[in-house]
């Protein structure tokens, strides 16, 4: 929650006043009643209920099994567009969805017989309620497929500055309200001052480029496409990980990638119907 309020306080102030700056095209004024609902059901599947499901799956199944679970929210976005939006996807394009979902399974999903831990002294506690942290998993699909779906919806034909002021604005007032429904928790809503001076430009790239980049793929492509492409985060993280000495690639790793990567191919390349 921190993270994300941190992530949305620091691009509210951006959008909004490039918006402003663009004027009428800045969108604002185009935001209708029906569109900023769409947007607000875009914040609660992400910044307020999704994200926070999948730390609660994380944290009973362990990362990578919960990420495995959650990365199917492409296939729950492609029937979402096909039922609702009227997009069609040719059949190399859905046997491409099915093939990026299954690659970025595999890279993250953690062998059999291999321990959820660090080592010994990680700090990192062994999983419990193997059930229930599978089904917050399966809810965070749900959920992270919703924030796909009602971005498309409610940002179709909008300009990214308007679309995303709404939503950085609703995250911004929805998050205080959701640690308030926690306050038997310890919520905590800021990062840390010495946390923030170190990582605040890597938060300001990812909260301002990264949801810009990300709002433009769902309202100019097919969901099947945009959500497949979105899921990739994982799979593109490993090679950087190697590169710094912190992920060992095998071939696991290397074939959830070359799976991946066909799949990419025939999204991209063949995926219209």
């Amino acid at each position: 929650m921190a993270v994300n309020f941190m992530r949305a306080g620091l691009s509210f102030p951006f959008f909004f006043v490039a918006a402003l700056a663009m004027g009428p095209a800045g969108g604002l004024g185009q935001v209708t009643a029906d569109r900023a609902g769409w947007l607000l059901l875009s914040v609660v599947g992400s910044y307020v209920v999704g994200d926070a499901l999948f730390l609660a799956s994380a944290q009973l199944l362990g990362v990578p099994a919960a990420l495995a679970i959650a990365s199917t929210y492409p296939l729950w976005s492609a029937f979402a567009g096909w039922a609702f939006l009227g997009q069609r996807v040719g059949p190399a394009g859905l046997l491409g969805v099915f093939l990026v979902v299954a690659g970025v399974v595999t890279v993250v999903r953690r062998p059999a017989g291999e321990a959820d831990g660090e080592g010994p002294g990680s700090g990192f506690r062994a999983p419990s309620g193997h059930t229930l942290g599978v089904l917050l998993a399966g809810a965070t699909s749900l959920f992270w497929a919703l924030n796909t779906f009602a971005i498309a919806r409610g940002g179709a034909d909008l300009p990214v500055a308007g679309v995303n002021t709404f939503r950085m604005g609703f995250a911004v007032v929805l998050m205080p309200l959701a640690r308030l429904l926690l306050r038997g928790r310890e919520t905590k809503l800021l990062v840390p001052a010495s946390e923030m001076r170190r990582s605040w430009p890597f938060f300001l790239l990812e909260s301002v480029g990264g949801t810009a980049l990300f709002v433009i793929g769902l309202t100019h492509s097919p969901l099947a496409v945009a959500a497949a492409l979105t899921s990739l985060a994982p799979v593109l993280s490993v090679p950087f990980a190697f590169l710094i000495g912190k992920e060992r690639i095998g071939g696991r790793v290397i074939l959830g990638i070359v799976v991946v990567t066909a799949g990419i191919v025939l999204l991209v390349g063949f995926g219209r119907a």
